[in-house]
């Protein structure tokens, strides 16, 4: 967001950030009818919130359905960037010996390289 832009919305989600006590809460879903900004407030949150942690943006699109054999895996990918070498390594062989996983249904993906 441009400096002084979207302040009030930006404060309530980095209050909701610093009041969730535990990063496995912290999902945060943000929806509306396209041109709002949606886009530009999660980047920005991203961008402010990148070097205190792992986070993620993926888009959905209504009626598209092809995403959603992404986007554990896109989330997997945004997450390991930022994570421990350890966990990282090990999320990059999870994908080598499951190199069809974005071909899988989203519960398969998730339990593969999440769980």
């Amino acid at each position: 967001c441009l400096p002084g832009t979207r302040v009030e919305i930006l404060n309530r989600i980095n209050q909701w950030i610093r009041d969730t006590p535990t990063a496995a809460n912290r999902v945060l879903w943000i929806r509306g009818m396209a041109g709002r900004g949606k886009s530009t407030v999660a980047s920005t949150v991203a961008h402010n919130w990148g070097s205190k942690g792992s986070g993620a943006i993926f888009h959905f699109r209504r009626g598209e359905n092809a995403l959603d054999g992404q986007f554990i895996c896109a989330l997997v990918r945004h997450l390991g960037r930022d994570l421990v070498p350890e966990v990282k390594n090990a999320i990059l062989d999870c994908v080598r010996e499951n190199e069809d996983i974005a071909k899988k249904r989203l519960e398969q993906q998730f339990k593969t390289l999440f769980v």
